[in-house]
């Protein structure tokens, strides 16, 4: 998360009014992160503080915001962690400030790790079958953006910053990820970005949030535990650490058993998935705000 868009605190304390939450006390820019403007915001509610997170969104518009309310309204509803945002007085979740789609949500307890391990694992493939399987029942959806189509058009336009061995690797992949596009496998809602800075735990390892569903898609289900693994269970030397790989999908099919087809499947969606991420890189900017290299080595490392 970050803040690229500011404001006045008369401004701000214009917009909570809708709310109707109690008086403004702190706001602070949330550091790290690419893509939205997120603050931490104190209110005085009248018998004591209480925190939120400010997201003002950066890359989407006001027809795709309900979107991501919806998706993250439901998962709560289905009793998911997730920080569900706050309707206005009259009702309105999906709201307006500095001209752009924003979200009041609570703050949710928890830290992002430093250190995990199996059971860390554990609870996030968990996460992730209930996700799909509480999302299988919402009725909105949106397009996967990052369809090969993407993938092609952005290889295109950023061949001339690789080298020939990462656009041979790309290209390769890409042809993999044609491949399993035909293998029509489970589809459905898929969170797309559940990497270590979307969840939180507390200091005794529970899962107590996951956070940022602007990447939320249809897509291929298995999509989101390929992304998770390649970096929930990726030690420091850019390989798998199998035991957190296993232990993550066992949390997983706790709630939705895979096909034999999706667990043949998966090495070579996490190599595709890979690719996806070493292309997003790419376009955050030049030099990139992370290193699509990282990805690269990552996809090369995993063996089918």
């Amino acid at each position: 998360m970050a803040a690229f868009t500011t404001f006045t605190e008369e401004a701000l304390e214009r917009y909570l009014v809708m709310f109707g939450k109690g008086e403004l006390k702190a706001c602070t820019p949330v550091t790290g992160g690419i893509e939205n403007s997120n603050y931490f915001v104190t209110l005085d509610s009248g018998s004591g503080d209480v925190e939120y997170v400010l997201t003002i969104i950066e890359q989407f518009g006001f027809d795709e915001a309900p979107f991501f309310n919806k998706v993250v309204s439901h998962l709560f509803h289905q009793g998911l962690p997730v920080a569900a945002p706050h309707s206005t007085l009259d009702g309105m979740s999906s709201t307006i400030f500095c001209g752009k789609p924003t979200f009041l949500q609570p703050r949710l307890e928890g830290s992002h790790l430093v250190t995990v391990n199996e059971d860390h694992c554990f609870q996030i493939g968990g996460f992730l079958g209930g996700a799909h399987r509480a999302l299988s029942s919402l009725k909105s959806t949106r397009e996967n953006p990052y369809h090969l189509g993407w993938m092609q058009s952005t290889l295109s336009s950023v061949s001339n910053r690789l080298s020939d061995p990462e656009r041979t690797l790309l290209t390769t992949l890409l042809g993999e990820y044609k491949r399993i596009e035909a293998l029509e496998l489970p589809t459905g809602l898929i969170h797309g970005d559940l990497f270590k800075d979307n969840a939180l735990f507390t200091d005794q390892g529970e899962l107590k949030g996951v956070i940022d569903f602007y990447h939320a898609c249809h897509d291929i289900l298995i999509q989101d535990i390929a992304i998770a693994i390649n970096d929930w269970c990726q030690t420091s030397s850019g390989t798998i650490n199998e035991a957190f790989r296993v232990s993550l999908i066992a949390g997983y099919e706790e709630i939705r058993p895979l096909e034999k087809e999706e667990t043949q499947a998966l090495v070579p969606l996490q190599r595709t998935s890979a690719a996806r991420f070493a292309l997003t890189r790419f376009l955050s900017g030049d030099p990139p705000l992370k290193p699509p290299a990282e990805m690269l080595r990552l996809a090369s490392s995993l063996t089918v």
